[in-house]
């Protein structure tokens, strides 16, 4: 039983919930220079130190300073006999979970650096002659050193030392955009200090757990590190150490690494390459979309398929389906997620987007419907029936997904089916559109003339309006 102590979760019933979904805040993806936070799932995006440095911005050029100061008080306590010191600067890097940035499915976690890999750095540094009197032009060089360093840890020691950066970064914009903010005490990397030291700033929070929140800004995010270890295998190391003809041969990553201690001349060379290249190392998107000519044809394939579930033609129209209006509908509508349902024992594929009212035509959707997020259900039949209509109409609410939703199959409803969505709308005054073969063609010309597929479902609701009762 429901108490009055009893806190309800305002992401509770959103799919893959964003920061602006839970205080009620209209923030586009496309017009903020942050990743939109969310909530429960990390975005597969690291933070490259790479970015900092080919950077013209004073600030940023300044905080890759800070990281490989922060690099050189490790090593010079590591080949100055102050190992016990160097271990106990790097055990404060660690992933910083307030930045959601990550492969997390389904949740979101931070582990701070281990002891193994902890030793690994300052075993590196005291046994690379190079590095016994010279520091590193690079934090992402140790992920060719080091065992247990990959582009995450790289991620992990760029966000640890620039933290304070971070937290004014996320203040500024949480200012600027009205976001809901909480003191919290923190611990950054003070420069001048050459020591980690608390700080208080001001930050939003999830308030389903009540975890601080930190921005991640979009200009400093790839998937990879520019410099990063299956590059430099295949560019660097393989072609000059394995034998002709056999560069393709996977050779343990402990020896490459091992091989790269004693040649860091190899490294050293393979890092200035990279450096050359710095004008075509550009942040990663957070979404790309297919491109026309494969939109296409993926729209040729759904009208090639048979209806119902035979050899999985099902599945087969559900992944078609979701690859179309995950790509053709952006950047109109966000992907949130995608998710499966069973009712009355009927299997039920959902693509799901958010909805920040990017056009009037969206805007009137939130308005009239409450509809924050876009439910498309997917369904393979060759003729939609009542029980269709009713499944979605259930799934409808006022509260989360809002009182209008999307049914994709392969043919319009006929007139039966069309009456029974009209009078749900008449007197729940929730509304279900229909889309088909033709509406997914649709798509593809409007994209083709230039013009954008979202369209094809302001017509479609244009068309459902019309055959309201007056």
């Amino acid at each position: 039983m429901a108490t009055d102590d009893d806190e309800v979760d305002p992401a509770a019933g959103i799919v893959n919930p964003r920061l602006s979904d839970v205080f009620g805040l209209v923030i586009r993806q496309d017009e903020v220079d942050f990743v939109v936070p969310h909530l429960r799932e990390d975005l597969p995006l690291y933070l490259d130190p790479f970015l900092l440095w080919k950077s013209e911005d004073p600030q940023y050029r300044q905080l890759h300073a800070d990281l490989l100061g922060f690099v050189e008080e490790v090593r010079r306590q590591a080949v100055g006999g102050q190992a016990t010191r160097a271990a106990m600067l790097l055990s404060e890097v660690s992933e910083p979970v307030e930045l959601g940035l990550g492969y997390a499915a389904g949740t979101k976690r931070g582990s701070a650096l281990g002891p193994g890999t902890i030793d690994g750095i300052i075993r590196t540094f005291q046994q690379v002659p190079q590095l016994q009197t010279a520091g590193l032009d690079h934090l992402e060089i140790l992920a060719l050193l080091v065992p247990g360093i990959a582009e995450d840890r790289i991620s992990d020691l760029t966000a640890s030392v620039i933290k304070r950066w971070l937290a004014e970064f996320t203040q500024r914009h949480c200012q600027q955009w009205g976001i809901p903010t909480t003191r919290r005490r923190l611990v950054g990397w003070d420069p001048a200090a050459l020591d980690w030291r608390p700080f208080d700033a001001h930050l939003p929070y999830n308030p389903s757990d009540g975890s601080p929140v930190l921005l991640a800004p979009l200009n400093l995010l790839r998937r990879l590190p520019w410099i990063n270890y299956g590059d430099y295998y295949r560019t660097a190391y393989a072609p000059l150490v394995l034998p002709p003809g056999r560069t393709g041969r996977a050779v343990a990553k402990q020896d490459v690494l091992a091989y790269n201690q004693a040649h860091f001349d190899t490294v050293r060379g393979y890092v200035a390459e990279r450096e050359a290249a710095a004008d075509v190392c550009a942040p990663d998107p957070l979404f790309t979309p297919l491109r026309l000519t494969t939109i296409a044809k993926k729209v040729k394939e759904v009208k090639a398929l048979p209806t119902g579930r035979v050899n999985g033609a099902d599945k087969k129209f559900e992944d078609l389906a979701f690859d179309v209006l995950s790509s053709a509908l952006y950047p109109e509508l966000d992907l949130a997620g995608q998710q499966e349902r069973t009712i009355s024992g009927a299997h039920i594929r959902d693509v799901i987007f958010h909805n920040d009212g990017k056009t009037p035509f969206l805007t009137d959707l939130r308005n009239l419907y409450g509809a924050r997020q876009l439910v498309f259900e997917l369904k393979n039949v060759a003729e939609l029936d009542t029980e269709h209509v009713n499944q979605l109409y259930r799934y409808l609410d006022d509260d989360d997904m809002g009182r209008l939703g999307i049914l994709v199959a392969r043919h319009p409803p006929k007139s039966s089916v069309q009456r029974n969505i009209i009078d749900l709308h008449s007197s729940k005054r929730r509304a279900v559109l229909c889309l088909n073969d033709s509406d997914l063609e649709l798509m593809v010309a409007l994209l083709d003339s230039g013009r954008r597929p979202i369209e094809a479902l302001r017509k479609k609701y244009v068309e459902f309006t019309r055959m309201l009762p007056k």
